[in-house]
C-alpha cells in the first residue's frame, strides 16, 4: 500500500492480508484498467474492461497491438486497475442503509511490455488458465503470428489496496420496527450448461469444463492438476 492507494472513505473497511488480495484478484474475471489518454492539450480518463491474470505479485493485461490503452500503457502511462467482486445486495428498512456487500481490489503502477517469446508465451497461457484452469494443456499451442499478434503487459502488485463490505443490514435503530424485509440477497456467478460448438467431436465434456465454477473455495484460476482423458 502507499499514500496514493490508502483508503480515504470508510477505512475501517481496508483489507491488509495479502493473501486475501490474490484472492480477490484469482477470483475476478474482468478488471477496469484506467489511464488518462490523449495528448497535453486534449487529455482525458479512458477505462476499459479487460480480461487479466495474477501470477505470484504480478498481474498480466493482453489486447491487440493497435489498443490505445496498451500502447500508452506501454509507453510508460501510469495505470490503475480495479477488480471487484460484488457477493451480495444488502436491502435495508430504509433507502439510505440499501447497501452491497463487495470485495475490491485497486492496483495503480506502470505496466511493462513482456517481450521474450518464452515469458509471453508462458503469459499467455496464464491468462488462458486464469479463466478456465487447466485449459491451455487441453488445446493447441500458439502460434509464433499469434504470439506476436499479440501485446502483454505485465503490471507489479507493489502498491494496491483491498476494500471490503462482508456486514450484514446496518439500520438505523429508529427504524427497525418498520414493517419493511431485510436481508441480504446473494450474488455469484450462475454456471449454464456447456453448449458444444458444431465442430466439437466427442459426447463427453472435458472436466475442466463440465465442472467450471467460480467462487470462494473453487480453484479460482489456480493451476489444476492434470486432466485425465475425461
Amino acid at each position: 500500500m502507499s499514500d496514493r492507494t490508502e483508503l480515504q472513505r470508510k477505512p475501517a473497511r481496508a483489507v491488509m492480508d495479502r493473501d486475501a488480495i490474490h484472492a480477490v484478484l484469482d477470483e475476478g474475471l474482468v478488471a477496469h484498467v484506467g489511464l488518462i489518454a490523449g495528448d497535453d492539450d486534449t487529455p482525458h480518463p479512458v477505462v476499459i474492461p479487460m480480461l487479466y491474470a495474477r501470477d505470484g505479485n504480478v498481474m498480466y493485461l493482453h489486447g491487440a497491438p493497435a489498443s490505445r490503452l496498451l500502447r500508452m500503457a506501454k509507453k510508460g502511462a501510469e495505470v490503475c486497475v480495479t477488480v471487484t467482486l460484488l457477493d451480495a445486495l444488502v436491502l435495508a428498512r430504509s433507502g439510505l442503509n440499501h447497501s452491497m456487500n463487495y470485495r475490491s481490489v485497486v492496483a495503480m503502477g506502470t505496466a511493462t511490455e513482456v517481450s521474450e517469446h518464452d515469458e509471453k508465451v508462458a503469459a499467455l497461457n496464464r491468462l488462458v488458465d486464469h479463466t478456465i484452469p487447466g485449459r491451455s494443456a487441453q488445446i493447441r499451442a500458439a502460434h509464433d503470428v499469434e504470439v506476436k499478434g499479440t501485446t502483454v503487459l505485465v503490471l507489479p502488485l507493489d502498491e494496491c489496496s483491498m476494500k471490503a463490505r462482508t456486514v450484514g443490514v446496518l439500520d438505523d435503530p429508529d427504524d427497525l420496527d418498520d414493517p419493511a424485509w431485510a436481508g441480504l440477497i446473494p450474488l455469484g456467478v450462475a454456471v449454464g450448461e456447456p453448449l458444444p460448438d458444431d465442430g466439437s467431436t466427442g459426447a463427453t465434456v472435458p472436466g475442466h469444463v463440465a465442472f467450471w465454477s467460480r467462487g470462494p473455495g473453487q480453484l479460482n484460476g489456480r493451476p489444476a492438476e492434470p486432466e485425465g482423458t475425461t
